[in-house]
């Protein structure tokens, strides 16, 4: 295909979709882009993919704020623990905020992340790869991970975040045995 916007031929981007987050990486940068720089650079493009109707929300790292799931209807300041209009998380479950924060606090985050749409009622979630199951964001039965375990070893019923607190679960109960 031939580019017919010289701005667009040389913008410097990646995009990667990864079941039913999309990754997008300014490679003009080797460190993660705050929402205020990607504004500067490419304005309009945070609040452009946020009311695209795929997108449910879009994460990404204020300088001033930390970090925001952006929706259509309102912002989710995670760090803060505030919502400013529809919280753009409620449907994704109780602990979408505690997941977005981990995945933004890793040096490699994209400078923005796309979860896609979720519809609560059908349990559906689009994808930005072609499968029957999606994996990367969240939303739908991804929500849903379980551990089957024996009932005699403990577990205090705090959600478990990450493969670092499953290690640490399992850990523990191997050392108990």
């Amino acid at each position: 295909k031939e580019v017919l916007d010289e701005s667009v031929k040389n913008a410097n981007i990646v995009v990667y979709g990864s079941g039913s987050s999309g990754l997008v990486y300014f490679t003009d940068s080797k460190e993660r882009l705050t929402l205020e720089q990607i504004g500067e650079a490419h304005p309009g493009i945070v609040l452009g993919l946020s009311q695209h109707p795929g997108i449910g929300f879009v994460l990404v790292k204020s300088a001033e704020h930390g970090s925001m799931a952006i929706g259509k209807n309102g912002v989710n300041y995670i760090d803060k623990g505030t919502v400013e209009g529809e919280d753009p998380l409620a449907d994704f479950g109780p602990n979408a905020a505690m997941h977005l924060r981990r995945e933004s606090s890793f040096s490699n985050c994209p400078d923005i992340i796309c979860n896609s749409v979720y519809d609560p009622e059908t349990d559906e979630i689009a994808g930005f790869e072609n499968q029957v199951g999606h994996h990367g964001g969240i939303g739908g039965n991804q929500n849903h991970p379980f551990i089957m375990y024996p009932a005699e070893l403990p577990y205090d019923g705090k959600p478990v975040v990450g493969a670092e607190q499953v290690y640490k679960l399992l850990r523990g109960w191997r050392e108990k045995v």
